[in-house]
């Protein structure tokens, strides 16, 4: 009887998947990271279930037991997605889908009502009447003169830089994300103008190897697994992140581990990667890694341990001798502009971070002999305040041993790739000519504001309107990176803007600092429009709406972490959500802008399903030609072409790693093909001469080779010529810690891309958001685990529930990014959005803050929204 009932139950899962057609595709979310390979089963044009790939070693559970060097090499392995792949059937479905345009209800141009923003509800309209709207409200800030009236949002959106550039109008925000700080470095240091900025657009479609003078790559992980000593994991928990193929560099630090190299895990908790990968965990205060890293090199100074040849082949002499006259202690002076006449030695370090001198010592030594190690100073180290100077001492040290040079070392953060290629990099390709306004700089909207300060901008302005803020501190605080003669903006419209990146769509999680403030600066706003595929708080907060295609709904190609992919249109859109390109397309017809200037694929609304996919095909003629020569270029055996569009929409799936038999090291460009780096003095350069020089001040920044220096604002603040160590603003060194005196920090989650699978119950089921906070700090305050807390600062409060753990060091508190902002009445927050806590007036702008100090106490009022608690953190 039992063997029927199993086999009842066999037959009845055999049917329900009877019928099932099994397509392959990729994730095309922001986590920029994965190359990742989905196994969808699809049935009555319907997701079932999305499974891991499979396309390499089917059916093996453990497939480094099977697999040989070379297949490390090439990666044979399988791509698995995160945590959030698999809700992705729940997603496209969801019940927050933004299914038409939609309009706030008492929104009109004659009375927007700016002061019912995220409470009255909306209203469907046409996608006629919502381009009318929208094309309208436009067109009265241009025929006024309003200039800078129309202001976009988080982040900078090049679609609208092309489309405001032709009506002359428009200012967007500059820099991108957590790894802005980085690319701040990698310009200043290796001449390496990373990103949009600094690249002529005429340029940004060629291969890396074309666009910039020299590329400087960063280390790969399976170099890090072959060749690697030593990995130090300086923030970093690749078990969480998104770095692949697939997920799989934590896979392959597990392996170099097996094999006998040691992982050492520097971090403020007691993260699953300390647990689980590491041979040693060590505790620092947050925002204080500069100074251990200080530490660090004064022991390779002061036991003479560091790489002289290297140094003087390789290292700029006089920014060396500045940097170490700085660390030695020596004291001011012409050429030692930091001095201080303290030693920056781990007794000194000690003190400030709480890592004991002995374990920097030590430390030091191993990372001194292990020829080479892998140094991952994670994204998170940098975004905090002055997060420049852990980017740049992070360089530092990998210079002065060589290892930005050997095989198994890095030289810049994480492990990474040798191909990266969007398709939207070929977005210029479709333009004769550009709009081209009367003022010449590197964009066409000025760039007045870092990008995720957008909010804070808007905030402020009316501080400088009362006088109670000059313009001139107004414009550091926000970080004023263009023309100085430019009059300041002055919005009337916010555009959301989104190219692609699902998770872009919700900057008022994701993007400011101060919630609150943010929402209280709206009022001043005419018009506000997202482009959005969900009803997030950010769309919540709008006057119109426009539904964007989700995952699987549109036509895409992709090359990250070597793998090439083509993403198939697998289900028709929900709803009339539209392509974000359809969408400019259709604001700037109604602008008067036609295909000769603007969006020549757009020919009709018929026709739109054809011109898309002639779109990707040409995109992907075009990569299909630099990954061939970037192929030939890092040494590869291009034995065969790579398939044309046509074959990759049969077969969507290509690993560009079978084409190489050896993986990449840093800095390949000079230390295998022979290049100089691109720095005035071809060498790495440990100082940054402008900021010595007052005069430059206040100015924007270009390097030796006329190339925007485009992650640096006009005035730099305090941000030190080379690295030093500055105590955190709102840190644990601030003073304000004596009132809020817990560190905040915020995290990413496992189950979340920036904002995006926040909604998903599929994956809220598995995890509870939660602050963490230690023992010790909850027992003083009376805290149990599971009870609501009031986590609160100067600048919002936040109603959560407590996980006390002895995972995070004492006096440090987590609350995850990405949580959606839900406010009572009183602007309190009760989804968990540690948004609302987060605020800087006084760093420079470059690295995206994302710390805070706060207080927390058990929250025993009236509960005002639903607080859901679950099971696992």
């Amino acid at each position: 009887m039992g063997s029927e009932r199993v086999q009842a139950i066999i037959e009845k899962l055999k049917a329900r998947h009877s019928s099932e057609e099994v397509r392959y595709s990729g994730c095309y979310p922001m986590c920029h990271g994965g190359g990742c390979v989905l196994k969808l089963r699809m049935k009555d044009g319907k997701i079932v279930c999305i499974e891991p790939d499979d396309l390499y070693n089917r059916g093996i559970a453990r497939e480094d037991e099977v697999l040989k060097e070379i297949d490390f090499v090439k990666q044979r392995l399988q791509r698995r997605p995160c945590e959030v792949a698999y809700a992705w059937p729940e997603l496209i479905n969801h019940s927050q889908r933004i299914l038409y345009p939609l309009k706030r209800v008492d929104w009109s141009p004659e009375n927007p009502n700016p002061q019912n923003r995220g409470k009255s509800g909306f209203v469907r309209i046409s996608w006629d009447e919502a381009i009318s709207l929208i094309a309208s409200e436009i067109k009265k800030c241009v025929e006024a003169g309003e200039k800078y009236s129309i202001v976009v949002g988080y982040p900078d959106t090049y679609f609208l830089d092309n489309l405001l550039g032709w009506l002359d109008c428009g200012v967007q925000g500059w820099g991108w994300c957590s790894f802005d700080p980085e690319r701040q470095a990698m310009h200043l240091m290796y001449g390496m103008a990373m990103g949009e900025y600094a690249v002529p657009p005429e340029a940004r479609a060629l291969p890396e190897t074309e666009r910039y003078p020299t590329p400087v790559e960063w280390g790969s992980a399976v170099d890090m697994l072959l060749n690697s000593k030593l990995i130090i994991l300086w923030g970093a928990t690749p078990d969480v992140q998104h770095y692949g193929p697939g997920h799989n560099t934590a896979y392959l630090i597990r392996l170099a581990r097996e094999k006998g190299t040691p992982v050492i895990a520097i971090d403020p908790r007691y993260s699953a990667t300390a647990e689980t990968l590491c041979d040693q965990w060590i505790p620092i205060k947050p925002g204080t890694d500069v100074a251990m890293m200080c530490a660090m090199a004064y022991v390779l100074f002061k036991e003479d341990l560091y790489n002289h040849e290297f140094v003087e082949k390789w290292v700029e002499p006089k920014g060396f001798e500045m940097w170490r006259k700085y660390i030695m202690g020596e004291p001011r002076g012409e050429d030692n502009p930091y001095g201080d006449g303290v030693p920056k030695s781990p007794e000194w370090a000690e003190k400030i971070c709480g890592v004991p001198a002995e374990t920097i010592y030590e430390l030091t030594r191993l990372y001194a002999k292990s020829k080479p190690t892998f140094l991952w100073k994670n994204w998170s180290v940098a975004r905090k305040s002055r997060g420049e100077n852990a980017a740049r001492a992070m360089i530092i040290l990998q210079s002065m041993m060589g290892y930005v040079a050997m095989p198994g070392g890095s030289a810049i953060a994480n492990p990474w790739c040798r191909f990266r290629i969007e398709p939207f990099h070929f977005f210029y390709t479709l333009y004769e000519k550009r709009a081209e306004r009367a003022i010449k700089e590197p964009n066409i909207n000025p760039r007045m504001y870092r990008s995720t300060r957008f909010g804070q901008m808007l905030y402020l302005l009316k501080k400088v309107e009362k006088g109670e803020l000059s313009v001139e501190e107004f414009r550091r605080i926000i970080g004023w990176n263009c023309s100085p003669s430019h009059p300041n903006p002055n919005p009337k419209i916010l555009l959301h803007g989104n190219y692609g990146f699902r998770p872009t769509t919700n900057a008022l999680v994701t993007a400011p600092y101060a919630t609150n403030h943010v929402i209280e600066a709206l009022s001043r706003l005419r018009l506000v429009v997202s482009l959005a595929s969900y009803m997030t708080p950010t769309a919540r907060f709008s006057d119109i709406i426009l539904p964007v295609l989700d995952q699987f709904e549109d036509v895409q190609v992709l090359c990250i972490n070597e793998t090439l992919q083509y993403f198939p249109r697998l289900v028709p859109p929900r709803g009339e959500a539209k392509h974000h390109m359809w969408i400019y397309g259709k604001i700037a017809r109604a602008l008067g802008i036609g295909p000769d200037k603007f969006l020549p694929i757009y020919v009709s609304d018929e026709s739109w399903d054809n011109d898309i996919e002639d779109f990707f095909a040409m995109c992907y003629e075009q990569m299909r030609d630099m990954l061939e020569k970037g192929i030939i270029y890092y040494g590869g055996n291009l034995d065969k072409p790579l398939p044309s569009f046509e074959e990759i929409k049969k077969n969507p799936i290509v690993n560009l790693d079978e084409y190489f038999d050896r993986p990449l090291q840093p800095c390949y460009s000079v230390f295998v093909k022979g290049k100089r780096f691109s720095t005035k003095s071809g060498k790495i350069e440990f100082v940054c001469d402008f900021m010595l020089d007052e005069r430059e001040r206040g100015k924007m920044h270009f390097d030796h080779n006329g190339r925007w220096i485009g992650w640096v604002p006009n005035d730099w603040r305090d941000q030190t010529a080379h690295p030093t160590y500055q105590p955190c603003v709102r840190g644990m060194e601030d003073p304000l810690i004596k009132e809020y005196p817990l560190m905040l920090l915020t995290s990413h989650s496992r189950y979340r891309i920036h904002s995006y699978g926040w909604q998903s119950q599929y994956l809220r089921e598995n995890y509870r958001h939660s602050i963490w906070i230690n023992v010790a700090d909850a027992k003083r305050r009376g805290i149990n685990d599971g009870d609501l807390c009031l986590v609160y600062n100067d600048v919002g409060k936040v109603v959560i529930p407590a996980y006390v753990t002895s995972r995070i060091s004492p006096g440090v508190v987590i609350i995850h990014h990405g949580a959606w902002y839900d406010p009572d009445d009183e602007g309190v927050d009760w989804g968990g959005c540690p948004a609302v806590l987060l605020y800087d007036d006084k760093s420079p702008p470059c690295p995206p803050t994302a710390t805070g100090c706060v207080e927390v106490k058990k929250y025993d009022g009236p509960i005002k929204k639903p607080v859901q608690k679950f099971i696992r953190v």
